[in-house]
């Protein structure tokens, strides 16, 4: 790549670095108005700060991590966090018995990703400038508890972030919790780059979801299970192609035979 080339590729980059910040920015005031329009719709088109709906969801906002009028608890890998039954089942059907439990138990996510969770079901809000692993991680625990407003953000905010780079993990994930437009955006970028991917990029993906991309990208799947060096791609391949792979053999076979024979008797 000569200077002249790497300068246009520098500005490319930081062109397109400008217009993920605008996305951001625009998502989030698009994340804005989509709560001011939800609290007018339930308060009737008056979203007046005294009215009932408003001071209601100004309440729940101020309840996180509080004790005041707590009534359960949500037990996280590093510590306990005040909760409250309203809240929680306001929001999603996931979380059990919650008239029977005094305690939620959370221990097994990042104390990070679940306290975040947490302020979402009383804000309404994610931060979602932590990363790209956070994001994911924050998006695969919204799934789990089928908050679909928050898998919604997540998946929103890991499509402004998409590369080359991270496009593949983010099709892994975005294919484990069905985030479809997640996946297929990042569908459409692996198409693109296809040639320039090597074994080491598709190493963590599973054998089932790497054969289904091959046979969507290439018209040949055993070609590249075999140049990616992926045993298990070429056995899923050679099973769901038995009876056409015993057919080529037989074919060859007696091809090879015809010819011995014929070669005996001239």
């Amino acid at each position: 790549m000569t200077n002249k080339e790497k300068g246009e590729s520098a500005k490319l980059q930081h062109h397109l670095s400008l217009l993920k910040e605008e996305f951001v920015k625009l998502q989030t005031h698009c994340n804005d108005l989509e709560r001011r329009y939800a609290i007018a719709c339930a308060s009737g088109g008056d979203i007046n700060a005294n009215s009932f709906v408003s001071k209601l969801v100004s309440t729940v906002s101020g309840l996180f991590d509080q004790e005041l009028y707590s009534d359960i608890k949500v037990k996280l890998s590093n510590r306990s966090v005040p909760a409250h039954r309203l809240v929680l089942a306001s929001r999603g059907e996931e979380w059990g018995s919650l008239s029977d439990s005094k305690e939620l138990d959370w221990s097994k996510w990042s104390p990070d990703v679940a306290l975040a969770v947490l302020k979402w079901l009383y804000t309404d809000l994610a931060d979602l400038s932590r990363g790209d692993t956070f994001t994911l991680d924050l998006m695969r625990m919204a799934n789990d508890f089928k908050l679909d407003g928050l898998v919604s953000k997540c998946e929103k905010a890991l499509m402004a972030s998409v590369n080359v780079k991270n496009c593949v993990r983010f099709y892994i994930t975005a294919d484990e919790i069905n985030a479809d437009a997640l996946k297929e955006h990042c569908s459409g970028l692996i198409s693109a780059h296809w040639d320039d991917f090597t074994s080491e990029d598709f190493a963590t993906m599973s054998a089932r979801l790497l054969y289904s991309m091959f046979k969507s990208k290439t018209g040949f799947p055993l070609h590249a299970a075999v140049r990616l060096n992926r045993e298990d791609v070429v056995f899923l391949y050679l099973v769901e192609n038995t009876a056409d792979v015993s057919t080529y053999f037989v074919v060859s076979m007696l091809t090879s035979t015809t010819y011995l024979l014929t070669v005996s008797f001239v």
